[in-house]
């Protein structure tokens, strides 16, 4: 009980992100700082965590940003995969789970600019198998679930992060900037709920967080049984 209590405390923004089949899915905030925090599911609702995605870094200048110099929270395209988080809380089985909030942990995405962490999670035992999909810039990527069933949006990226994925006839010059990447919300703001989805891979939709880059559009999302999406 009391992780529980420190938990609350230390929560520096906990939302209500969406209800299916009676599920919670919540989205909590910690800013950088090398303190221990917890996320957690209630052990009397025998639903362990699973943990859909995790991102680390800057996509907007308003989360934690009390404070914090203007300087260091112009960069809203600094955010990379916190892979740790998923890896080893996927499906831990934990009601309880520890997390560091530091760029020793995950990486320095963005020298100078002040981070968060942050990590969307639900209290259920496992998540349904992930797809994922590449759009080359300019083109369509086309995001489908079978009948009965409606899309939800674990991560949307849209530039570069490697040499290879979207290359061919592409010159040299086009393909060197390999940390050309901003994480996308509006791939799930347009697909969430829907049994299918399409979203043009274009800097007019997303930007253009690197000019001269040839870019593409990665998404991965999962398939759940029909939900409405629900704001709070």
């Amino acid at each position: 009980m009391k992780y529980f209590k420190k938990s609350l405390k230390i929560v520096i923004q906990m939302n209500r992100m969406m209800s299916l089949l009676g599920i919670t899915a919540l989205l909590m905030t910690w800013a950088t700082g090398f303190f221990q925090h917890f996320f957690f599911c209630l052990p009397t609702e025998n639903e362990p965590i699973t943990v859909i995605s995790a991102t680390y870094g800057r996509s907007d200048q308003t989360t934690c940003s009390n404070g914090i110099p203007d300087d260091q929270t112009k960069n809203t395209n600094c955010a990379m995969k916190a892979n740790l988080v998923v890896q080893r809380y996927r499906a831990s089985g934990q009601f309880l789970c520890p997390v560091f909030v530091s760029s020793s942990v995950f990486g320095d995405p963005c020298v100078g600019t002040y981070k968060y962490l942050e990590v969307k999670y639900i209290c259920e035992s496992s998540l349904p198998e992930e797809k994922s999909l590449v759009a080359c810039e300019g083109a369509v990527a086309r995001l489908h679930c079978a009948e009965g069933q409606a899309i939800y949006v674990t991560s949307a990226s849209y530039g570069r992060t490697n040499k290879k994925t979207c290359s061919a006839g592409r010159p040299a010059d086009q393909l060197e900037n390999t940390e050309c990447y901003t994480y996308r919300e509006e791939v799930g703001e347009r697909c969430n709920g829907k049994q299918w989805c399409k979203v043009r891979a274009s800097n007019y939709v997303f930007g253009n967080p690197c000019y001269g880059t040839y870019k593409y559009l990665e998404v991965e999302y999962i398939c759940y049984g029909e939900f409405r999406l629900s704001l709070h």
